[in-house]
Formats: structure tokens, sequence, C-alpha cells
């Protein structure tokens, strides 16, 4: 392994000048790592491109939460796999153009913590395979590479140095993904996410707000934190020997000078209180939008996916958010087609969503991921009834969105897996 200390001594004036193309698949926290990732390979010496057949390495950070996203990323490694790197007028060599030189072919994000070796197996083009709690050292691992000609696999559940959010690259001018928490402990029986991001971890709130105060500085005003349970968010302070949760948090971030807008994903109902709703009533910065993905409207589903919630609790959470925040717009997420989903089952899931008139909704056709809990369950609900459930609740959803009258951008309903 070379260590950092090492790297400007082999890297020549040729790998300083790689151009690196990155392609992001899934959440808002792919989003946000992906912004990392571009951030550090910066600070390294190396450029970025839009262009992948004009980069020396092209990027994939993947999403394992559906089927579908894997198939996107095995079909777009396979593409690439294809390509050399684009030089303008090609070299010749005996008379021939001589063949362009193989580009550098990572996988990062939740594939690569999930499949692990598995993915030089399946794609032997592929030269480093690297988790999410390991993009900080992304760098580190593209010198070994351009150094060694061997792949890299690096993979772990440790917590990321903190340096990595603090680069200053942000994708958009007047809007950050701010992460206040790593990994997930709900281990909902459907997800993949505590298996492929770890247990949870929670940044300090010092340096959340140092990091949104260096945003705001640099004219970005728009700030959404990120975590894959953001009111489950606690953090020791040791210096007062007192704990900040989530609403303190909120408070604390703002109060920092010059944010225009506040926001936050996603939020477990489990851990959504009323204090959480007053809060967001009586600060004036926090957009006035909640999401919070109800899954089900059938409390035998809700058990088997393992939310720690009823419908009954969900729809007390509701009213009690309508009735604190004025106007307060409502998203959340559904997933149809979960192991042993009756007709009456997914007949409570309609009613719910005619009686909540969520003001939009991702909708999500259910598909076994590798090592959960519902992995070992049977996949019996057949696919023409998934994607007749799915298009049902799509066309319902588009029917009560549409009678909404929004006033704030919140997440739109129907199918989305890139960012």
């Amino acid at each position: 392994m070379v260590e950092r200390s090492d790297r400007i001594a082999i890297m020549n004036k040729q790998d300083a000048a790689k151009k690196v193309f990155l392609r992001s698949f899934g959440c808002q926290m792919n989003a946000r790592d992906s912004e990392v990732v571009k951030g550090l390979v910066l600070a390294e010496g190396y450029g970025l491109t839009d262009d992948p057949a004009a980069a020396d390495i092209v990027l994939f950070n993947t999403c394992s939460v559906r089927q579908h996203a894997e198939d996107r990323v095995w079909s777009a490694i396979g593409n690439i796999a294809k390509m050399g790197v684009k030089r303008g007028t090609a070299p010749k060599y005996r008379g021939k153009a001589a063949p362009a030189p193989k580009k550098i072919i990572g996988v990062i994000g939740c594939m690569a913590q999930n499949y692990k070796e598995g993915i030089f197996k399946k794609a032997p083009a592929v030269d480093i395979v690297c988790g999410p709690s390991e993009i900080d050292n992304i760098a580190l691992y593209l010198d070994e590479v351009i150094r060694s000609k061997k792949n890299v696999l690096a993979v772990s559940e440790k917590k990321r140095k903190e340096d990595v959010y603090h680069t200053g690259f942000y994708e958009a001018k007047d809007h950050a993904y701010v992460v206040i928490s790593e990994g997930c402990d709900n281990y909902c029986t459907y997800c993949v996410v505590p298996y492929v991001r770890g247990r949870l971890r929670h940044r300090a709130a010092s340096e959340i707000i140092k990091e949104t105060e260096h945003a705001v500085r640099a004219g970005i005003v728009n700030i959404t934190l990120l975590g894959q349970n953001v009111n489950a968010y606690k953090c020791q302070v040791s210096s007062i020997k007192c704990q900040v949760d989530f609403q303190d948090l909120l408070k604390k971030v703002s109060q920092v000078k010059g944010l225009k807008s506040l926001s936050f994903l996603t939020s477990h109902p489990k851990d959504t209180t009323n204090e959480l709703f007053e809060v967001m009533r009586d600060t004036p910065v926090i957009k006035k939008c909640l999401h919070m993905p109800v899954q089900s409207g059938s409390d035998k589903m809700l058990k088997a996916m393992n939310r720690g919630y009823t419908v009954k609790k969900y729809h007390q959470l509701v009213d009690q958010y309508r009735g604190l925040v004025y106007n307060g717009q409502l998203s959340t997420d559904v997933i149809v087609g979960f192991p042993g989903e009756t007709e009456e089952d997914f007949g409570a899931t309609k009613k719910l969503l005619k009686s909540v008139c969520f003001d939009s909704a991702y909708i999500f056709k259910y598909s076994p991921r590798l090592n959960t809990e519902a992995a070992l369950l049977a996949d019996d609900v057949p696919k023409e009834v998934k994607e007749r459930r799915h298009a049902e609740l799509l066309g319902l959803q588009k029917e009560i969105s549409r009678k909404k009258v929004s006033s704030c951008k919140c997440q739109v309903s129907g199918e989305k897996d890139e960012i």
C-alpha cells in the first residue's frame, strides 16, 4: 500500500493530468459522496471531465437498494470496458492508429461493499472496488492502481476521516447537502443499507456547523442535512457533558449567519416526535417539508418489514405534523410486492394514500437484496402483480398530487434511481 507521503513522488506530470469521469446512482447520500470524491481527486491533482470517452478513469458510485439500479451499473461497466481513452488525433503505429489505452474503472459505494471481490469476477475490467467507508482514501487507491497495475479492494465499516467533508466542492452553486450521520441501525428486513454503509455513526455537531458555515460563506445558502435516519441523530458534547439530539442540531444549524433555508432527509416514523414538528414550526429558516417513509398501509406488512410503528401511529404523526406546521408539505416512500403482501394488504396501502393525501411519493416494486433478512423469504408476489400494483399506486398518487397545491419543492412522484 502506498502511503500518502509517497504520492507526489509516484505521480508524474502525466498522471497528475489524468481525467476522472464519475457517474452517480442512487440517493442524495450518494450524490454527496460523489461530491466528496470529486473534491478529493481534484485536491490530489486529477482533473474532472463530463465526457466518459475522454476520461482516463471512470468511477461508478453505486446503489444496491434496488435490482434495477445494480443492473444499470453492470451494463454501464460493460459499455465503458469497450472504450479506450480518447486522445484527439490518435498516434500511428505501422501505418495504423495505435489502440487507445485502457481506462481505469472503479466501482465505489454500496455495490462495492455488498459484492466485494465478486465484482472483479463478474466484471474483470474493474480495477478498483471501494466501499462507502473507504472513499476518503480514493486518491490513494487510484495512485496505487496507476503505479502497480494491480486491482485494489478496499471495504470496511470504519468511520470516515472528518476532513473529507471539508474539500469545499459542491456541484450546485446555491444548494449543498451536509451529512450528519453515516450508516443505519434499523435493520428493516428489506433494506441493504446497514450491510453496505455499516452501523449508525454520527458526526460531531461542531463539524456539521463548521461545514455549513463554510458553504454559506461561499454563497451556498440553502442546506439539506442528510442521514439514513436523520432524527436518530445524537452526539455527546464532552466539554459540557450533554447530548445534542436532532432537534438541538436543527436549532444550532439554523442559527448560522446568512443561511436562507434548511431542510433534512430522511425521517423515520419511529423516531419522529412532536418536538421535531415544534422546531419546524418555530424556526423560519426550516422548510416546511417532511419526507417520512411509510412503506405500507398494512400493519402485517409493517411488522414483516421491521418498521417499528403501526398504521395508527403513522396517522397520529401526520395529524400532529399538520396540526403544528401550517401548510406543511408531506412526502413518503411506498413498497409494493413485499413477500406475503396480499390484495387486502395492498388495499390497505391504497386506503392510506387516499386518507393521508401525500403531496408526493416514491413508489417502488420490491426486489430481494443480498444479505437482507427478507432475501431469505420467498419472493412470492408475481412480477405482473407487482407491476399492476405499482401502476395503480402511481396513478392514484399522481391524481392526489395533481389536486394538491404545493408551495415548496419536495420529492416528486414516481421512481428515481439516479441523482
